[in-house]
């Protein structure tokens, strides 16, 4: 009586459950997921439409000075400093420094401290004992000074409060969009949630809204020109709102597809090859070195079946926290824009990473299983990364010079999409750009081959490897 033949895959799930729980409890696979998720929201947020430093200095620390009067007497009049960024967040026990009046008609004088108070919890901060005179005012941030003026007048002015407007270039586009009023009255607390309305081209009417609780108001505005009107006891202040057309596009501009489009290509396509080469690299060197293999071969499994676990398990370790990071980036581009990107070009990222992680997950257990120590498949690891990711360009002029093909002519364009095919993160390329929505196709453009071409390509690049990865560990496995 003959024994039964083993099931081809007979193994499969164990070892791939196996290969998942040690690499998800290890600190590689810890440290890997959490760099990529801090750059995948960060790039969500920072590509948006911030410069890479942020919205900069001028826009996170504003100044709103006034000259308040709570006594109804110029010799007892307040200089009233508030701290803040373009949207109104306070920056609180922050020291703000009052110098000595500003001699008259002397040019460029020395500041001269005459005082130093630190901000409250509304970022408010008050110098007393004042006369009509100018007084400067500064904070420093590092090593940089921000400085700015109160204006004490000669006599009480006849208004009930007092507003002070500013436009910021937060998105750094020349536009100016963001508009933010900081409004006092003239005994110097807050003018707190008095209406404010907005009118002004591309609008359907006035919009009314209100002041905060510290008497602030920020609104982000489209190109165009408005008014913004604040009407409390008796009189009202109206600020004119100038918005440019923007002199230069950033992502936040151009949509949210723009954006997905820019964290797919720039970032995704070139950190998950480095954390798949990261984790799989020495899949099968290690456990051969340490003995674990001769353990595994031992039991009832196919060496096929070792093999596909060994892929499964290494597949899902990476796949799985790159689905929570996708979504992470996803939600986070819908957060700055307030739309979703395209659906299908959400599932065609999110698919063709996955399908990009396998690829280089198998290439690397190819080399890992032919590889005769963890050193020599860490090289292999890098060589391949470099190939595909930084060389790939130099392939491709070879390649151009080979086949006598001049540079920039249309066949250059052919043959440089052609071999996109060859090459894991070309493939990837391909696949995202089938699902490009109709107007990120016509400001991006896409490529000269059949929207099929790089699914298909996916499909036999890992049908191949995963046919050489078995052959490959069933030849050498010890």
């Amino acid at each position: 009586m003959t024994p039964p033949a083993r099931a081809p895959l007979r193994g499969a799930l164990i070892v791939a459950r196996r290969d998942l729980m040690v690499n998800v409890r290890s600190v590689r696979f810890i440290v890997l997921s959490l760099l990529v998720f801090l750059i995948m929201i960060a790039a969500a947020f920072g590509i948006s439409g911030f410069a890479p430093t942020g919205p900069g200095l001028d826009n996170e620390y504003a100044l709103w000075t006034f000259a308040v009067f709570p006594t109804n007497t110029t010799t007892n009049a307040v200089g009233l400093v508030r701290v803040t960024d373009y949207q109104g967040a306070p920056h609180v026990g922050l020291e703000v420094q009052l110098g000595q009046p500003y001699p008259q008609g002397e040019l460029n004088p020395p500041f001269q401290l005459r005082a130093a108070n630190a901000t409250d919890l509304n970022g408010w901060v008050r110098f007393g004992g004042l006369t009509s005179q100018s007084y400067p005012v500064r904070i420093a941030v590092g090593s940089a000074q921000i400085e700015s003026g109160v204006f004490v007048p000669s006599s009480v002015p006849p208004e009930v409060f007092t507003i002070s407007t500013r436009q910021f270039d937060v998105l750094h586009d020349g536009a100016g969009r963001d508009f933010s009023i900081q409004a006092v009255l003239v005994s110097g607390a807050p003018l707190a949630n008095a209406p404010v309305v907005v009118n002004g081209t591309g609008m359907n009417g006035s919009q009314t809204q209100y002041l905060d609780g510290q008497g602030f108001f920020h609104r982000r505005l489209d190109p165009g020109t408005y008014t913004a009107s604040i009407t409390y006891g008796g009189q009202e202040a109206t600020a004119l709102i100038p918005v440019r057309q923007p002199t230069s596009s950033t992502p936040l501009q151009l949509g949210p597809d723009y954006i997905l489009y820019v964290v797919a290509f720039a970032l995704m396509g070139l950190f998950a090859p480095i954390v798949a080469i990261a984790l799989s690299y020495d899949a099968i060197t290690k456990e051969r070195q340490n003995g674990a293999m001769e353990l595994l071969l031992v039991r009832p499994a196919s060496r096929t079946g070792l093999a596909v676990g060994k892929f499964l398990g290494t597949f899902a370790s990476v796949g799985l926290p790159i689905i929570g990071v996708i979504l992470g980036a996803l939600a986070g581009v819908a957060l700055v824009t307030g739309k979703w990107p395209d659906l299908l070009f959400d599932v065609a990222f999110l698919l063709a990473t996955l399908a990009l992680i396998a690829t280089y997950v198998l290439i690397m257990q190819i080399f890992s299983t032919v590889a005769k120590s963890p050193g020599t498949a860490m090289l292999a690891a890098i060589l391949v990364w470099l190939v595909f990711n930084l060389l790939w360009n130099v392939i491709f002029v070879f390649a151009e010079a080979s086949f006598g093909i001049q540079g920039g002519t249309e066949a250059a364009f052919t043959l440089a999409t052609v071999t996109l095919i060859f090459n894991p993160t070309g493939v990837y390329q391909l696949t995202l750009a089938a699902a490009f929505p109709p107007t990120l196709a016509a400001s991006v453009g896409t490529y000269n081959l059949p929207n099929w071409s790089g699914p298909v390509a996916f499909a036999i690049w890992i049908g191949v490897l995963l046919v050489l990865a078995v052959l490959a560990f069933r030849k050498r496995a010890l």
